[in-house]
């Protein structure tokens, strides 16, 4: 008989909390033959339908649709002729702070329809949800396929939230950097500044209690302030002014916490933008775009 103390079962009668995954203008690359390396028929059938051909698949999953986009995930698994094609892989993510975290995927089709998010790991342990497709562009060798996905993942006790991203405020030039960990709690802003915000850095506590400073976000010109943060300080609002005409960045900024303001810094005379945190919410950090000069700016937020 099976030790019962191995199998455990518990009421659990709270509300479950959910992060919630809204990931967009994702782009997958489908080989349409067997020439690359992305994908490869292990089984290989007779007749006019096809029935039970078996291929692996390691799709390349974009940030963008441009020439310069990065490979921020692989589609890896198999896709088996049932009717339709069906399609179970594991969506392996490769940038910034989801690395090696997955989400699990099953569904027909490549071009068109959606496709059932049934678990994941790491970052989204757990999670379920829809993955949106849509045909982008196809040619004699590749098919790319739009991706939406959204999904939520229940917040597992002793786990870190996943912040919730707002912003970002600024133009589309540079390029975009997001915090690569856990952040708990912010410490440092450090601004460097002229006309414009040329650029901005921070530090914050991780979730292992260690210091971590981000890097620069911009270009290293202006002249550098920093703000230290008090034990018990936290950010209440973060506001600024945008940069008017064809080269949009972030042209001022300012920062008022529980006990003072700082700033404003840069000049004052672009679009305005303000952001009021809400209650019970805390600013653990920042991300957005940067190249000569700070381009866009957003905010990372946790629950108190």
């Amino acid at each position: 008989m099976a030790n019962s103390s191995n199998f455990q079962t518990a009421p659990c009668d709270a509300l479950m909390e959910y992060n919630e995954l809204i990931f967009r203008d994702l782009y997958l690359h489908h080989p349409n033959s067997d020439k690359d390396k992305e994908k490869h028929t292990i089984i290989r059938v007779n007749g006019v339908s096809g029935f039970g051909a078996t291929a692996v698949n390691n799709w390349e999953i974009y940030d963008g649709d441009r020439y310069d986009a990065t490979v921020v995930a692989h589609g890896q698994g198999l896709h088996i002729s049932a009717g339709n094609w069906h399609n179970t892989f594991s969506m392996v993510f490769d940038a910034d702070r989801f690395m090696g975290s997955t989400l699990q995927v099953m569904g027909i089709s490549i071009e068109d329809g959606e496709w059932a998010i049934v678990g994941g790991t790491g970052e989204f342990a757990m999670a379920t949800g829809v993955i949106f497709k849509k045909l982008y562009k196809k040619s004699e060798h590749y098919s790319i396929i739009k991706l939406t996905i959204r999904a939520f993942c229940p917040l597992l006790k002793g786990s870190w939230s996943l912040p919730a991203k707002i912003g970002p405020w600024g133009g589309d030039g540079g390029t975009a950097q997001n915090m690569i960990k856990a952040s708990r709690r912010l410490e440092s802003i450090t601004i460097s500044s002229g006309d414009v915000v040329d650029s901005i850095a921070f530090s914050y506590i991780d979730e292992a209690d260690q210091n971590c400073t981000t890097d620069r976000l911009g270009g290293p010109g202006g002249s550098s302030s920093t703000i230290q943060l008090a034990p018990s300080e936290f950010l209440t609002e973060v506001s600024g002014t945008i940069s008017d005409g064809r080269c949009e960045v972030v042209e001022s900024i300012q920062f008022v916490t529980n006990i003072q303001t700082y700033g404003p810094f840069g000049t004052q005379d672009g679009t305005p933008f303000t952001f009021s945190v809400p209650r019970y919410k805390k600013v653990v950090g920042f991300f957005g775009r940067g190249g000569l000069f700070l381009d866009a700016i957003g905010i990372y937020l946790q629950p108190v």
